[in-house]
C-alpha cells in the first residue's frame, strides 16, 4: 500500500548532483531492489539535505527495508520541506501505524482522508489503528467504506469480520469473513478467512460458544472543579428551577458509576447503568447536591431500522436530605439515511415528585416530550453534526394557582457538532434555543386589593402569562492522557430572558475535570 508511484519530476531547488542521484535511485526503487536504491537516495540527501524527493523516497525505501523509525524521520522532514507531496500524509499515516505509533498514524491518515485520492486507503489503514486500539465501532465504520474500493474491499471485510467478533456479534462477524473468504483463493486474505472460518467449524459439536467479546462491564470515576456564577437550586443538567440566587461559588464534583451489558447478542443489546454525583460547594453549602441515576436500555434492529427503550430513575438529595426524585421512559427510532446520516425520532415521559418546599407540591408534575434529530457524518465517522426540534408539555399535578404558574408548553431547537481539534483531542458545541409560553396568568403580577373594613381580598388583575425564551451554549473539550485516563474542560452559558423580570437570569460555568474508566 505505501507509496503509490509519485511523479519523477525534478524537485524545485535541489542541486544537479541531488537530482542525478535521486533519478537513478528511482530505477532500483521500482524494481523492488530496496538496498540499491537506498544507497543512491542516501547519497542524494548526503549532497542536497533539502532535496525533499529524496529524503521522500529514502524514506519509502527505509519503510520497505523494515526501518520505520528511519523512515518516519525522512518522511517528516520531506513534510515540512514540500508538504503538497502527493500520497506523503498516507505514507507517513501508514509508517507510523507499522511503528505501533497509532495517535500519529491517526493524525496523518486523518489528514489523508481528506483527500478524494487517498480516501480508501486511509479509510482502511484508520480501521486498522481503530482496530489495535480496540475501538471497534469507529473501525467498523472506516472498514465499511473502505469496502467501497474492489481492491481493499476483501482486507475490509476480514478486518470487520474480527472486530465483530471481538463485539461478541458472531453471526454477522462469520458473515464479513465469508464474504473475505470468497475472494481469490490464493490471496492471504481469503487463505486466512478460510482457515478462520474452518477452525470454527471443526468446533460445531457441542455447539459453539459465542466469541469472546469485549468486557461486559465498565467502571468509571470522575473528579473536577467548577465555578458556577449562579448558583441555582437544581442540577446543572435539569429544568427543576428558573430562580437564581444571583451568587457565585465554586465547588468541587465527584463522581462514580459503573455499566454491565445483560445482554449483547446479534438480535438485541441490554445494558444497565448506575451513576452517583456529588457536589461540594466552598460557600453554599446548602447547595451541596448528591444525585443517583439507574438506567436500564434496551436496543434492538429491525433490518436498517434502529429500535430503543430506556427507562431512568433518578434521585437528588439536597444538602443531604431528600429533595425530589424522577422517573423517566423513553422510546424511539432511528432511521439510517445512506451511510452518513441518520434521523431519529423519541418520545419522553417524565414524572417528578419534590419533597421539600419550596417545590413540594406545587412543582409535582408530569411531562411529555416529542422530539426529531438529524445526526449526520462530516466526512469521517468522529465528525459529528446533529440538529433537532422537541415540544414539550409540562402538566403539574397540583391544580392550584401555585402549579398552574409552571404548566407550559415549550418548543426547543438544538445544533450540536463534534470533531477531533487536530491531535490535541475532540471539541463539542452545541447552541439550544427554547421557547416556553406558560398557560395561566402567573401569581407573581397578579393584583390583589384588601377592603380597608372588611379586610377581603379581592382579585383586580389576574396577572400577566409568563413568557420565557432561553439561550443555552456549551463548549466541551476533551483529551485522552492514556488508554483510561481522559482530561476535560467545559464551558456553560445560560441566559433566559421572561417578561416577567422575576424570572430573567443568566449563569456561566466553567469547569474542569478528570475521568478514569475501566
Amino acid at each position: 500500500m505505501i507509496a503509490a508511484l509519485v511523479g519523477a519530476a525534478v524537485p524545485a531547488g535541489a542541486n544537479s548532483r541531488s537530482q542525478a542521484l535521486y533519478a537513478k535511485g528511482l530505477v532500483p526503487f521500482h524494481n523492488g531492489r530496496w538496498d540499491d536504491a537506498y544507497k543512491l537516495f542516501d547519497e542524494a540527501v548526503k549532497a542536497d539535505a533539502n532535496d525533499a524527493m529524496a529524503l521522500y523516497y529514502r524514506g519509502l525505501t527505509a519503510a520497505r527495508r523494515g526501518q520505520p523509525n528511519l523512515a518516519i524521520a525522512d518522511l517528516e522532514r520531506a513534510a515540512q520541506l514540500r508538504p503538497q507531496i502527493t500520497h506523503l500524509a498516507l505514507d507517513l499515516g501508514i509508517t507510523h501505524f507499522d511503528a505501533g505509533q497509532y495517535p500519529e498514524a491517526q493524525r496523518w491518515l486523518e489528514q489523508a482522508y481528506g483527500t478524494a485520492a487517498d480516501r480508501f486507503a486511509a479509510a482502511f489503514f484508520l480501521g486498522l489503528t481503530h482496530f489495535r486500539r480496540e475501538d471497534f465501532a469507529k473501525a467498523r465504520a472506516y472498514l465499511a467504506e473502505a469496502e467501497r474500493d474492489p481492491d481493499l474491499r476483501a482486507q475490509a471485510h476480514y478486518y470487520a469480520g474480527l472486530a465483530l467478533l471481538r463485539q461478541g456479534h458472531e453471526t454477522e462477524g462469520r458473515a464479513a469473513l465469508q464474504k473475505a473468504a470468497q475472494g481469490r483463493p490464493d490471496t492471504e486474505t481469503a487463505r486466512a478467512a478460510q482457515g478462520y472460518l474452518g477452525a470454527a467449524a471443526e468446533v460445531r459439536k457441542p455447539p459453539t460458544p459465542r466469541a469472546a467479546a469485549a468486557k461486559p462491564w465498565s467502571l468509571h470515576g470522575s473528579a473536577g472543579v467548577e465555578f458556577d456564577s449562579n448558583v441555582i437550586l437544581a442540577p446543572s443538567d435539569s429544568s427543576v428551577s428558573s430562580t437564581d440566587t444571583g451568587q457565585d461559588d465554586g465547588r468541587g464534583i465527584l463522581g462514580l458509576g459503573g455499566r454491565y451489558h445483560l445482554l449483547d447478542s446479534d438480535a438485541a443489546q441490554v445494558s444497565a447503568s448506575y451513576d452517583l454525583s456529588q457536589s461540594i460547594h466552598m460557600q453554599h453549602t446548602g447547595f451541596d447536591l448528591q444525585g443517583h441515576r439507574v438506567r436500564l436500555q434496551g436496543v434492538t434492529s429491525q433490518g436498517p431500522v434502529q429500535l430503543g427503550l430506556a427507562g431512568t430513575y433518578n434521585f437528588y438529595a439536597l444538602n443531604y436530605r431528600t429533595f425530589f426524585q424522577e422517573a423517566l421512559f423513553t422510546p424511539w427510532v432511528t432511521l439510517p439515511e445512506g451511510d452518513a446520516a441518520s434521523t431519529q425520532v423519541y418520545y419522553t415521559f417524565r414524572g417528578r415528585d419534590f419533597f421539600r418546599y419550596p417545590y413540594n407540591t406545587d412543582r409535582d408534575s408530569m411531562d411529555h416530550a416529542l422530539g426529531v434529530r438529524q445526526y449526520s457524518l462530516l466526512g469521517a465517522p468522529d465528525r459529528l453534526l446533529s440538529f433537532g426540534y422537541q415540544f414539550d408539555y409540562d402538566d403539574p399535578l397540583r391544580d392550584t394557582r401555585g402549579g398552574d404558574d409552571f404548566q407550559n408548553k415549550a418548543h426547543q431547537l438544538e445544533v450540536a457538532v463534534s470533531s477531533p481539534v487536530a491531535d490535541l483531542g475532540t471539541a463539542q458545541l452545541s447552541y439550544l434555543f427554547r421557547l416556553e409560553d406558560y398557560q395561566f396568568p402567573n401569581t407573581r403580577t397578579q393584583v390583589v386589593v384588601v377592603d380597608p373594613i372588611t379586610q377581603v381580598p379581592t382579585v383586580v388583575f389576574d396577572g400577566l402569562r409568563r413568557h420565557d425564551n432561553q439561550h443555552e451554549f456549551t463548549v466541551v473539550f476533551s483529551r485522552d492522557l492514556s488508554e483510561h485516563l481522559q482530561l476535560s474542560l467545559a464551558y456553560l452559558g445560560v441566559l433566559n430572558n421572561s417578561n416577567i423580570a422575576d424570572f430573567d437570569y443568566s449563569r456561566h460555568i466553567l469547569s474542569a475535570g478528570v475521568r478514569v474508566q475501566y
